[in-house]
Protein backbone atom coordinates (compact mmCIF):
# COMPACT_ATOMS: atom_id res chain seq x y z
CA UNK A 1 0.00 0.00 0.00
CA UNK A 2 1.08 3.48 -0.96
CA UNK A 3 2.79 6.01 1.68
CA UNK A 4 1.09 9.04 2.54
CA UNK A 5 4.28 10.48 1.76
CA UNK A 6 4.61 9.04 -1.69
CA UNK A 7 0.77 10.12 -2.36
CA UNK A 8 2.02 13.52 -1.62
CA UNK A 9 5.20 13.43 -4.10
CA UNK A 10 2.99 11.95 -6.76
CA UNK A 11 0.12 15.16 -6.74
CA UNK A 12 3.21 17.64 -5.90
CA UNK A 13 4.95 16.10 -9.32
CA UNK A 14 1.51 16.35 -11.20
CA UNK A 15 0.80 19.87 -10.04
CA UNK A 16 4.76 21.06 -11.10
CA UNK A 17 3.71 19.10 -14.59
CA UNK A 18 0.05 20.36 -15.14
CA UNK A 19 0.38 24.01 -13.71
CA UNK A 20 2.30 25.27 -15.92
CA UNK A 21 0.73 23.89 -18.95
CA UNK A 22 -2.30 25.19 -17.48
CA UNK A 23 -0.75 29.01 -17.54
CA UNK A 24 0.76 28.65 -20.60
CA UNK A 25 -3.06 27.80 -21.81
CA UNK A 26 -4.71 31.04 -20.07
CA UNK A 27 -1.49 33.46 -21.73
CA UNK A 28 -2.81 31.97 -24.93
CA UNK A 29 -5.97 32.59 -24.29
CA UNK A 30 -5.59 36.04 -23.03
CA UNK A 31 -3.66 37.03 -25.82
CA UNK A 32 -6.38 35.93 -28.66
CA UNK A 33 -8.96 37.26 -25.83
CA UNK A 34 -7.28 40.65 -25.52
CA UNK A 35 -6.13 40.87 -29.63
CA UNK A 36 -10.02 39.76 -30.76
CA UNK A 37 -11.16 42.63 -28.45
CA UNK A 38 -8.88 45.28 -30.33
CA UNK A 39 -10.31 44.21 -33.67
CA UNK A 40 -6.97 42.91 -34.60
CA UNK A 41 -5.97 40.10 -36.85
CA UNK A 42 -7.59 41.77 -39.73
CA UNK A 43 -4.95 40.17 -42.32
CA UNK A 44 -6.30 36.50 -41.50
CA UNK A 45 -9.61 37.79 -43.51
CA UNK A 46 -7.32 39.50 -45.77
CA UNK A 47 -5.42 36.39 -46.67
CA UNK A 48 -9.03 34.15 -47.00
CA UNK A 49 -10.62 36.49 -49.24
CA UNK A 50 -7.33 36.27 -50.97
CA UNK A 51 -7.48 32.56 -51.53
CA UNK A 52 -11.32 32.73 -52.37
CA UNK A 53 -10.44 35.34 -55.05
CA UNK A 54 -7.41 32.94 -56.44
CA UNK A 55 -10.18 29.67 -56.79
CA UNK A 56 -8.56 27.89 -54.13
CA UNK A 57 -10.45 24.37 -53.41
CA UNK A 58 -12.78 24.77 -50.53
CA UNK A 59 -9.95 22.14 -48.27
CA UNK A 60 -6.88 24.18 -48.77
CA UNK A 61 -8.58 27.08 -48.47
CA UNK A 62 -9.87 25.53 -45.20
CA UNK A 63 -6.42 24.53 -44.16
CA UNK A 64 -4.95 28.05 -44.93
CA UNK A 65 -7.66 29.48 -42.45
CA UNK A 66 -6.50 27.04 -39.65
CA UNK A 67 -2.93 27.78 -40.56
CA UNK A 68 -3.46 31.81 -40.55
CA UNK A 69 -5.15 31.85 -37.53
CA UNK A 70 -2.54 29.70 -35.21
CA UNK A 71 0.02 32.08 -37.16
CA UNK A 72 -1.87 35.21 -35.83
CA UNK A 73 -1.63 33.82 -32.43
CA UNK A 74 1.89 33.58 -32.49
CA UNK A 75 2.98 36.69 -33.56
CA UNK A 76 0.74 38.13 -31.17
CA UNK A 77 1.82 35.87 -28.37
CA UNK A 78 5.66 36.91 -29.75
CA UNK A 79 4.95 40.60 -29.02
CA UNK A 80 3.26 40.38 -26.25
CA UNK A 81 6.08 38.24 -24.58
CA UNK A 82 9.11 40.85 -25.79
CA UNK A 83 7.07 43.73 -24.82
CA UNK A 84 5.71 42.97 -21.51
CA UNK A 85 8.00 44.86 -19.56
CA UNK A 86 7.15 47.57 -21.42
CA UNK A 87 3.46 47.14 -21.40
CA UNK A 88 3.55 46.84 -17.55
CA UNK A 89 5.20 50.50 -16.94
CA UNK A 90 3.04 51.89 -19.67
CA UNK A 91 -0.42 53.58 -19.02
CA UNK A 92 -3.91 52.67 -20.13
CA UNK A 93 -2.47 48.86 -20.00
CA UNK A 94 -4.35 45.63 -19.46
CA UNK A 95 -2.66 45.25 -15.91
CA UNK A 96 -3.91 42.05 -14.67
CA UNK A 97 -3.31 40.16 -18.21
CA UNK A 98 0.47 41.75 -18.34
CA UNK A 99 0.89 41.07 -14.59
CA UNK A 100 0.20 37.53 -15.30
CA UNK A 101 1.87 37.11 -17.97
CA UNK A 102 4.84 38.41 -16.89
CA UNK A 103 4.56 36.03 -13.90
CA UNK A 104 4.41 33.33 -16.00
CA UNK A 105 6.60 34.35 -18.94
CA UNK A 106 8.67 30.71 -18.74
CA UNK A 107 5.57 29.35 -19.52
CA UNK A 108 4.52 31.67 -22.40
CA UNK A 109 7.73 31.25 -24.30
CA UNK A 110 7.18 27.67 -23.81
CA UNK A 111 3.96 28.01 -25.20
CA UNK A 112 6.32 30.37 -28.11
CA UNK A 113 8.09 27.42 -29.14
CA UNK A 114 5.34 25.02 -29.27
CA UNK A 115 3.12 26.78 -31.58
CA UNK A 116 6.16 28.12 -33.12
CA UNK A 117 7.28 24.54 -34.07
CA UNK A 118 3.77 23.33 -35.01
CA UNK A 119 3.77 25.70 -36.98
CA UNK A 120 7.02 24.62 -39.55
CA UNK A 121 5.31 21.41 -38.90
CA UNK A 122 1.80 21.76 -40.53
CA UNK A 123 3.54 23.96 -43.23
CA UNK A 124 5.81 21.16 -43.91
CA UNK A 125 2.98 19.12 -43.94
CA UNK A 126 0.77 21.32 -46.54
CA UNK A 127 3.18 22.28 -49.04
CA UNK A 128 6.59 23.97 -49.33
CA UNK A 129 4.85 27.03 -50.00
CA UNK A 130 3.07 27.49 -46.37
CA UNK A 131 6.32 26.17 -45.07
CA UNK A 132 8.34 29.14 -46.49
CA UNK A 133 5.22 31.20 -44.79
CA UNK A 134 6.16 29.67 -40.86
CA UNK A 135 9.70 30.65 -40.89
CA UNK A 136 9.48 33.93 -42.64
CA UNK A 137 7.17 34.94 -40.34
CA UNK A 138 9.01 33.53 -37.43
CA UNK A 139 12.20 35.30 -38.45
CA UNK A 140 10.15 38.49 -39.18
CA UNK A 141 8.25 39.03 -36.49
CA UNK A 142 10.87 37.88 -33.79
CA UNK A 143 13.41 40.62 -35.54
CA UNK A 144 10.19 43.06 -35.35
CA UNK A 145 9.50 42.40 -31.57
CA UNK A 146 13.36 42.34 -30.39
CA UNK A 147 14.60 44.93 -32.72
CA UNK A 148 13.24 46.45 -35.14
CA UNK A 149 10.20 48.08 -33.74
CA UNK A 150 12.21 50.27 -31.57
CA UNK A 151 14.24 52.17 -34.86
CA UNK A 152 12.30 54.74 -36.27
CA UNK A 153 11.30 53.83 -39.84
CA UNK A 154 12.61 50.52 -39.65
CA UNK A 155 9.33 49.89 -37.62
CA UNK A 156 7.44 50.91 -40.57
CA UNK A 157 9.63 48.76 -42.97
CA UNK A 158 9.33 45.64 -40.89
CA UNK A 159 5.58 45.88 -40.26
CA UNK A 160 5.41 46.02 -44.33
CA UNK A 161 7.35 43.14 -44.81
CA UNK A 162 5.60 41.44 -42.05
CA UNK A 163 2.11 42.54 -43.84
CA UNK A 164 3.24 40.99 -47.02
CA UNK A 165 4.48 37.59 -45.40
CA UNK A 166 1.04 37.13 -43.68
CA UNK A 167 -0.45 37.60 -47.20
CA UNK A 168 1.61 34.50 -48.48
CA UNK A 169 -1.14 32.62 -46.32
CA UNK A 170 -3.64 33.30 -48.71
CA UNK A 171 -1.59 32.10 -51.98
CA UNK A 172 0.52 29.13 -53.78
CA UNK A 173 4.00 31.29 -54.11
CA UNK A 174 3.85 30.79 -57.83
CA UNK A 175 0.86 32.67 -58.69
CA UNK A 176 2.07 35.83 -59.94
CA UNK A 177 -1.06 37.42 -59.41
CA UNK A 178 -1.26 36.29 -56.00
CA UNK A 179 2.34 38.18 -55.37
CA UNK A 180 0.87 41.73 -57.04
CA UNK A 181 -2.14 41.34 -54.49
CA UNK A 182 0.19 40.80 -51.44
CA UNK A 183 1.76 43.90 -52.30
CA UNK A 184 -0.93 46.28 -51.55
CA UNK A 185 -1.60 44.36 -48.49
CA UNK A 186 2.29 45.04 -47.59
CA UNK A 187 2.02 48.57 -48.75
CA UNK A 188 -1.15 48.93 -46.35
CA UNK A 189 0.26 47.27 -43.37
CA UNK A 190 3.21 50.13 -43.75
CA UNK A 191 -0.26 52.40 -43.46
CA UNK A 192 -1.51 51.44 -40.81
CA UNK A 193 1.88 50.90 -38.67
CA UNK A 194 2.02 54.66 -38.97
CA UNK A 195 -1.42 54.81 -37.48
CA UNK A 196 -0.89 53.05 -34.85
CA UNK A 197 2.59 54.26 -33.75
CA UNK A 198 0.63 57.78 -34.02
CA UNK A 199 -2.28 56.63 -31.60
CA UNK A 200 0.29 54.86 -29.33
CA UNK A 201 2.54 57.87 -29.07
CA UNK A 202 2.01 59.18 -25.86
CA UNK A 203 1.96 55.92 -24.53
CA UNK A 204 5.05 54.96 -26.04
CA UNK A 205 6.74 58.45 -25.13
CA UNK A 206 6.80 57.85 -21.68
CA UNK A 207 7.50 54.43 -21.36
CA UNK A 208 10.91 55.76 -23.85
CA UNK A 209 10.08 53.70 -26.81
CA UNK A 210 11.97 55.23 -29.82
CA UNK A 211 9.23 54.93 -32.45
CA UNK A 212 8.43 56.98 -35.69
CA UNK A 213 6.36 58.66 -34.34
CA UNK A 214 8.25 59.22 -30.89
CA UNK A 215 11.30 60.23 -32.80
CA UNK A 216 9.99 61.92 -35.68
CA UNK A 217 7.17 63.49 -34.07
CA UNK A 218 3.22 63.46 -34.87
CA UNK A 219 3.48 65.81 -37.74
CA UNK A 220 6.28 63.98 -39.51
CA UNK A 221 5.09 60.88 -38.99
CA UNK A 222 1.59 62.02 -40.19
CA UNK A 223 2.78 63.40 -43.49
CA UNK A 224 5.07 59.88 -43.85
CA UNK A 225 1.47 58.10 -43.56
CA UNK A 226 -0.22 60.20 -46.32
CA UNK A 227 2.48 59.77 -48.62
CA UNK A 228 2.22 55.99 -47.87
CA UNK A 229 -2.08 55.73 -48.84
CA UNK A 230 -1.09 57.42 -52.31
CA UNK A 231 1.89 55.56 -52.90
CA UNK A 232 -0.57 52.62 -52.28
CA UNK A 233 -3.36 54.03 -54.43
CA UNK A 234 -1.10 54.58 -56.94
CA UNK A 235 0.28 50.79 -56.79
CA UNK A 236 -3.64 49.53 -56.75
CA UNK A 237 -4.19 51.57 -59.65
CA UNK A 238 -1.76 50.94 -61.91
CA UNK A 239 -0.86 47.20 -60.78
CA UNK A 240 -4.38 45.63 -60.23
CA UNK A 241 -7.23 48.15 -61.25
CA UNK A 242 -7.79 51.67 -61.52
CA UNK A 243 -10.75 51.77 -59.02
CA UNK A 244 -7.41 51.03 -56.82
CA UNK A 245 -7.06 55.17 -56.93
CA UNK A 246 -10.02 55.18 -54.14
CA UNK A 247 -7.31 54.81 -51.18
CA UNK A 248 -6.07 58.50 -51.74
CA UNK A 249 -8.88 59.26 -49.80
CA UNK A 250 -7.27 57.80 -46.85
CA UNK A 251 -4.70 60.66 -47.05
CA UNK A 252 -7.67 62.93 -45.70
CA UNK A 253 -8.30 61.45 -42.43
CA UNK A 254 -6.95 62.78 -39.39
CA UNK A 255 -3.57 61.37 -38.52
CA UNK A 256 -3.21 63.36 -35.07
CA UNK A 257 -2.33 61.08 -31.90
CA UNK A 258 -5.76 61.94 -30.27
CA UNK A 259 -7.60 60.81 -33.46
CA UNK A 260 -5.49 58.03 -34.50
CA UNK A 261 -7.69 55.30 -33.34
CA UNK A 262 -10.98 56.85 -34.57
CA UNK A 263 -8.27 57.09 -38.06
CA UNK A 264 -7.34 53.74 -37.90
CA UNK A 265 -11.16 52.50 -38.26
CA UNK A 266 -11.66 54.64 -40.42
CA UNK A 267 -9.04 53.39 -42.74
CA UNK A 268 -9.54 49.82 -41.99
CA UNK A 269 -12.93 50.51 -44.01
CA UNK A 270 -11.48 51.48 -46.65
CA UNK A 271 -9.08 50.15 -47.63
CA UNK A 272 -11.52 46.81 -47.00
CA UNK A 273 -14.02 47.79 -48.78
CA UNK A 274 -11.44 48.66 -51.35
CA UNK A 275 -9.50 45.55 -51.21
CA UNK A 276 -12.84 43.61 -51.93
CA UNK A 277 -13.76 45.66 -55.05
CA UNK A 278 -10.25 44.41 -56.44
CA UNK A 279 -10.57 40.94 -55.63
CA UNK A 280 -13.70 40.87 -56.96
CA UNK A 281 -12.36 42.58 -60.38
CA UNK A 282 -9.57 39.78 -60.17
CA UNK A 283 -12.24 37.17 -59.71
CA UNK A 284 -14.77 38.28 -62.48
CA UNK A 285 -12.41 39.68 -65.32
Amino acid sequence: MPSAGFGRRLRASLRGVVNPILAAWRVVADVAIYRLRKREGGNLVTSLTLAVALALPFRDVCARALFGAALNLFVYLVNDCFDVGIDLRAPGRDSERTKFLAAHLVEAWGAVWALGAALVVAGAMHSRGLLVTAVLNVAVIVAYSRWLKHRPLLDLVAMGAWGLSMAMVGFPLDRADGWRLAGLLGLLSVVTEAVQVLRDEPSDRAAQVRTTAVVLGPSATAWIARTLVVGAAVYAATMLHPAGAVLALGAFVSFEPSRAAASWDRLRVLFGVTWLVLLAFHRFA
